[in-house]
């Protein structure tokens, strides 16, 4: 019999801190993986809204919150509906954000500082949804490298002869590393995302359709070989959740219809001339334009 082809190799980690009450803080490849995909999917977000004319300083605050909320709302979700015994076990477990997060969650969370940002700044969606799962891809592409890292989302058992096999696991089995299948098709959703999808002009939400679309069924089948989670009805949380995602893929793709309040989002331009004439404005002596 073959051995498996990807060997189960652990990084190794440091011991920070052994905190009363929080627990251990530990140094491990995850974290600063997860930080470098969120500083590049930043600066990807930032490219993206240069590109389409999308208010600078307006596309960073949305970020903020998106960050804020997809964070907090990931761990929720992960302790609550995958690890509930861990919060039973000790509450305080809710407010360790670092302490296991769910990629659905994340998702969730994301789009609560999402809505609730642009409602408030009267700005339309699907632009600001495109440059998001934009630079997110590139986020959450790296996050998953650090999932197989570390190994957190074993799957099935299989043979050690699979080509995907990864092993042997602590206790000799062979599995399927979920988070590094995912990490494989990843990689080239993204790639062809930036580099191979038209999406400066494309219509706004074909490039986030397109996405669900693709992501949805592949995660699908991947939730289906998680062996020690949560279920109900049969199914994982991120089960129900891939299929309204995929749902909203083929609304964005094959039915919505592009209106003229998509394109009416606040242009960078209009901002950069409105600050230019205040600044001439000030130095005649004039009073500064009123803001519109």
């Amino acid at each position: 019999m073959l051995e498996a082809l990807i060997p189960y190799i652990r990084p190794p980690e440091k011991l920070i801190a052994d905190l009363p009450v929080i627990g251990p803080l530990k140094l491990q490849v995850f974290g600063p993986l997860v930080a470098a995909g969120v500083i590049l999917g930043y600066h990807r977000c930032l490219h993206y809204a240069k590109k389409k004319n999308v208010d600078e300083f307006l596309v960073r605050d949305l970020m903020f919150w998106v960050l804020v909320t997809g964070f907090v709302i990931s761990h929720w979700v992960s302790v609550l509906f995958y690890f509930p015994e861990d919060v039973a076990a000790n509450p305080l477990v809710l407010i360790m954000i670092w302490n296991g997060l769910s990629s659905v969650g994340g998702f969730f969370g994301a789009t609560v500082g999402f809505a609730w940002y642009l409602r408030k700044q009267k700005q339309p969606y699907l632009v600001y949804l495109d440059m998001m799962v934009y630079g997110m891809l590139v986020g959450f592409t790296m996050g998953r490298l650090g999932c197989s890292l570390v190994h957190d989302h074993p799957g099935s058992v299989v043979d050690a002869s699979h080509f995907l096999a990864v092993g042997p696991w602590p206790n000799g089995e062979y599995k399927f590393d979920l988070g590094l299948l995912e990490f494989m098709f990843l990689v080239p959703l993204t790639l062809y995302i930036h580099l191979g999808f038209n999406w400066v002009k494309a219509r706004p939400g074909l490039l986030s359709g397109i996405v669900l679309m693709l992501y949805s069924p592949y995660r699908f089948l991947l939730d289906g070989m998680r062996q020690s989670d949560a279920r109900y009805l049969g199914l994982t949380p991120a089960h129900y959740a891939t299929i309204v995602l995929f749902a909203a893929g083929i609304y964005l793709v094959f039915v919505r219809k592009p209106s003229p309040e998509d394109f009416v989002w606040a242009k960078d331009s209009d901002r950069i001339a409105a600050e230019q004439a205040a600044k001439a404005a000030k130095a005649e002596g004039k009073p500064e334009p009123a803001a519109t």
